[in-house]
């Protein structure tokens, strides 16, 4: 890479930051050798911000906060003298490859005509079903009359269409940290956000765009009957079809969850928001669901073979990452409780074809194989999934095993299990069919230690929760017989609920 005063393009970072030190310093040092200009807006930072953007070579620029996002950024902008702007928030990265191939395209000197929408990325939530994601305009060329607005929930799209400038997609994305799920942090940004869209309001009337800050915000409170009713307003404020309205539908079926009545309701909402977005991925997977919740497994597949063959993703929302592949894996698991294992198993085969990176289609059919006790089948996949040479010959065992506890053939099954787990083994697929075996050899007491190391691995899992509630008082059954679990749970598919543009401190 060519030094900085060698580059005939120039690209200036933006950062605004009003606390939250240490998420900064990870932001600069991610993005140091790729920038010709670094500016932190310091819009009150009150815990080493400062100091700790100087130490790094930024240029600081003062702004006494107004309550508004945009005047802080558009203070900002006014003091730009790169050819592009890269805007990033507190805590934001770029990976080290994202940042010299995006370093690389500034060098060839993008089109001015153009902005460029880049995709950022928040880690897994515990318990959650899988990362999530949503595309936001972050590099746009330095021109005067680019400019957000909005007090939260700021954007330039209003400035854009009215300079003629198109969106483009990057493929390079903008990583999050894992922050974003602390409960203080969200509470504190909830608070403010609630406020700053509620004077909105009051100052330019209800807008879908307000309305839908003020639902997330209630919503990470616990004001869950507000949001929902915050959330209903911004649908029948939004266009029809638009972003904002899926949006919207999105948090409503979400908050709806702390709902006694919740699961008919989301029902009926979720089928409003198919008449609207009928191939939307995400709202068929909650709509298989729902379905599923309500033992209707028939209808639950299909919904869940629409998503998997012909749902779409608007990159405008925020989006739960791999939806495709977890509709793939809830199709496979309705389909097992309709006795339809080999089908199935056919799905998952021709997912994991079409997904052959999936670690996630890769462990469902394992799994799936290992119940229909295709030994040679499961062995094969493994393979393909580990890497350790020692924890493939423990797995190999645990597979052996699981297939033999899968014909009930217990006493064979436990020396392979025991083994394996004797020699270290806490792999999921171990202490369930372990469990199983001893339970069903009448060693409960043995079964004790290994069912607590399953629940405390994976709190979530439904088929840890039913054996403990069984353990007393059930003999070993069907009824015990893993499922193809996976971190998803279909009967509770949750969106991920309308997010706030900023992220500073």
């Amino acid at each position: 890479m060519p030094p900085s005063q060698e580059r005939t393009v120039r690209l200036s970072v933006v950062i605004l930051v009003l606390n939250g030190k240490d998420a900064l310093i990870e932001t600069l040092d991610s993005i140091r050798s790729i920038a010709d200009e670094i500016i932190v807006i310091d819009a009150g930072a009150k815990d080493g911000s400062r100091e700790a953007a100087l130490r790094r070579g930024a240029t600081l620029i003062d702004h006494t906060w107004q309550d508004s996002f945009a005047m802080a950024r558009n203070h900002g902008l006014s003091q730009v003298t790169g050819d592009w702007v890269l805007w990033l928030d507190v805590g934001e990265i770029l990976t080290e490859d994202d940042a010299c191939q995006l370093r690389t395209y500034i060098d060839q000197g993008p089109d001015k005509n153009n902005a460029w929408m880049m995709l950022v990325k928040v880690p897994v939530r515990p318990a959650a079903v899988s990362a999530e994601q949503v595309g936001q305009i972050r590099l746009v060329p330095n021109l005067p009359k680019i400019r957000f607005s909005g007090r939260v929930r700021e954007d330039l799209i209003l400035s854009l269409e009215a300079q003629r400038i198109n969106v483009e997609g990057l493929p390079w994305a903008i990583h999050r940290g894992v922050r974003e799920h602390d409960h203080t942090y969200k509470t504190h940004r909830a608070r403010r956000d609630l406020r700053l869209a509620r004077r909105q309001i009051e100052e330019l009337g209800p807008a879908a765009r307000w309305l839908l800050c003020i639902g997330e915000s209630l919503q990470i409170l616990g004001e869950y009957e507000q949001a929902a009713e915050s959330f209903r307003q911004a649908v029948e404020l939004s266009e029809k079809g638009s972003p904002e309205m899926l949006e919207a539908y999105y948090g409503l079926l979400t908050a709806l969850e702390a709902d006694p009545r919740g699961r008919e309701i989301q029902l009926s909402v979720c089928l409003a928001a198919l008449g609207v977005f009928p191939l939307d991925a995400q709202l068929l997977c909650a709509m298989g669901g729902y379905l599923q919740a309500q033992q209707r497994l028939d209808l639950a597949a299909q919904s869940y073979e629409t998503a998997f063959q012909h749902g779409r993703v608007n990159p405008l929302t925020w989006h739960i990452d791999e939806v495709h592949e977890i509709a793939a894996v809830c199709l496979s698991l309705a389909l097992q409780g309709l006795n339809q294992r080999k089908k199935a198993c056919r799905w998952l085969e021709e997912a994991c074809a079409k997904f052959p990176d999936s670690n996630r289609l890769r462990r469902a059919l394992l799994e799936l194989s290992v119940k229909l006790g295709r030994c040679d089948k499961a062995l094969g996949l493994l393979d393909s999934e580990v890497e350790d040479s020692l924890q493939v010959d423990l797995l190999r065992d645990v597979v052996r095993g699981a297939c033999l506890a899968s014909q009930k053939d217990w006493t064979a099954a436990k020396g392979f299990l025991l083994k394996a787990y004797q020699a270290g083994c806490a792999d999921v697929l171990c202490l369930r069919w372990l469990c199983l075996t001893l339970f069903s050899l009448g060693e409960t007491e043995a079964v004790r230690p290994i069912l607590a190391q399953w629940r405390m691995l994976v709190p979530a899992d439904t088929d840890a929760a039913k054996m403990v509630e069984k353990f007393s008082r059930a003999p070993a059954s069907e009824e015990f017989m893993p499922r193809n679990r996976t971190s998803q749970n279909p009967q509770n598919f949750q969106h991920p609920t309308s997010r706030l543009h900023p992220s500073a401190s």
